[in-house]
């Protein structure tokens, strides 16, 4: 049977949250021992077309890959995208969860991103019952759900959009009449009132996929949930909290330490209360969740020596054109979404120096420390880098890794772009990097470029290609040519 998903396609994405290098490095760092990527099997509930589990397969030849949806159109579109880039290790298969069972067999990652809270209470509870049954001992469950108290601001966006529809169900009509809605409330200002949030949220509307407002904010079911009232019904199928997939949003972030140091006190050491508290003073909107089973002992924090394991990155860069690594002169490292640090220990600064000179590279713990101890002569030893790291991580300036990144910072002489993202520059504008991101090439030029990069062109070759492709002076796109590399490479587009 049809669903609106068939009728009304959603448009899928990578999303480097679901990814299991995300969910394996959080499990090594509260004790687990989580299978590894490269040979891992993997589960996603609701998996569209695939965009964001095929990445995944084409990465890791050596590992297996399940889809299911309800959804036929979207897991055919996904079938003729598996069949065009030739890869074997994955399967999408159309089947509505309630027709699941521990037959599919066992995975280490199962993923249900954006599903939880757009399905019926059965629905919901066959997808908890089967994340506990088919995951294995140390395997990490992703689920992602609408949260509570900030759910509300949604919902008060989606009743009025709703009341205005009246009966219009079909696409164009029904996007058209709630952004007509949302405007006229945007243009009052006693209904936004003093509200950033209000005006957030309305903004967010406008700025919505029409295919993504039309079943995320207008869907059938709507279900927000406080975080501890989502632990109590995962904890009824035997499945418990293990983290957020982003660490750092687990942090006080800008609270102020007044208010902090009281949800301390109230907490008493309880982090599933301390993390609800916050939710209520942050009005957050959204949760991103990884399950384990419950009969595993899981630390309160993440446990520092275990960084030791991982391998570090960092896309943040110094403000200074050289830093300064002598001891209590300050240096300032900003990252992306606001992110930044600023130290004067002069290890740390010889860390942040490293990871920005290789991103999106990755460095392995024993590299980065040897490399740091030469710029910085005095030892931090491991137990101090790997403080610096968690420290940073929660910060959201750095990322941590079970396994290397595959990809390259360097243009190489003969420069070579993934295998996926060659493919998918032929057939459309939407690139997969190497670190499960979206790009756009909006640029018939870069389209072409990235065509270009399996390795057997090096930089005149391919001013020789795209000059007789554009019908161009090869010197009116040299320059154009490498800028457009280096971009590439920082966005972990070129392999090795």
């Amino acid at each position: 049977m049809p669903t609106l998903y068939d009728e009304v396609l959603y448009p899928n994405a990578p999303f480097a949250q679901t990814h299991p290098d995300r969910l394996a490095t959080l499990a090594i760092l509260f004790g687990m021992d989580p299978a590894p990527i490269h040979r891992c099997r993997v589960l996603e509930l609701g998996c569209g077309d695939g965009e964001n589990l095929i990445p995944m397969a084409f990465e890791n030849p050596a590992a297996q890959f399940l889809g299911l949806d309800a959804a036929a159109v979207a897991i055919r579109a996904g079938k003729q995208e598996i069949a065009t880039l030739g890869v074997t290790n994955i399967r999408l298969e159309h089947m509505d969860i309630m027709d699941a069972g521990p037959d599919i067999g066992t995975f280490d990652y199962v993923i249900a991103h954006g599903l939880y809270s757009w399905v019926p209470e059965p629905v919901r509870d066959k997808l908890l019952a089967l994340a506990k049954a088919v995951l294995a001992p140390h395997g990490v469950a992703f689920v992602s759900y609408n949260a509570l108290p900030g759910g509300r601001l949604r919902q008060m966006f989606r009743d009025m959009m709703l009341f205005h529809l009246g009966g219009a169900r079909e696409l164009d009509p029904r996007i058209h009449g709630a952004r007509e809605i949302v405007q006229w409330f945007m243009a009052c200002p006693a209904g936004l009132g003093e509200s950033g949030l209000l005006r957030a949220q309305a903004e967010s509307i406008m700025e919505r996929h029409p295919q993504v407002l039309y079943h995320d904010e207008l869907g059938e079911v709507y279900h927000p949930v406080y975080f501890q009232e989502f632990l109590a019904h995962a904890a009824r199928f035997g499945l418990q909290f293990l983290c957020e997939a982003n660490y750092h949003d687990t942090q006080q972030g800008k609270l102020p330490a007044a208010a902090v140091a009281q949800v301390d006190r109230v907490a008493g050491g309880n982090r599933i209360r301390r993390d609800q508290y916050f939710d209520f003073l942050k009005c957050r909107m959204f949760r991103q969740t990884l399950l384990c089973h419950q009969d595993i002992v899981l630390p309160d924090a993440p446990i520092a020596e275990r960084a030791r394991l991982l391998y570090a990155s960092s896309a943040a860069k110094p403000v200074s054109a050289k830093p300064d690594l002598r001891a209590g002169v300050a240096e300032e490292f900003r990252g992306g979404h606001g992110s930044g640090v600023t130290t004067v220990h002069p290890f740390s600064k010889a860390v942040m120096q490293l990871l920005s000179e290789v991103w999106p590279e990755t460095l392995r713990f024993s590299g980065l420390l040897a490399s740091a101890t030469q710029l910085a002569p005095e030892d931090a030893g491991p137990a101090g880098l790997a403080d610096i790291l968690i420290a940073t991580y929660a910060a959201g300036v750095i990322e941590l890794h079970s396994e290397a990144a595959h990809c390259m910072a360097r243009v190489s002489q003969f420069p070579v772009a993934s295998q996926l993202a060659r493919s998918q520059a032929r057939r459309g504008r939407l690139i997969t990097t190497t670190r499960h991101t979206t790009i756009e090439a909006a640029d018939e030029k870069v389209r072409l470029l990235l065509g270009l990069l399996d390795g057997a062109h090096d930089f005149a070759a391919l001013a020789r290609q795209l000059g007789s492709a554009l019908q161009m002076p090869e010197a009116d796109l040299a320059k154009g040519i490498q800028a457009n590399l280096a971009l590439l490479a920082d966005m972990g587009v070129l392999v090795a």
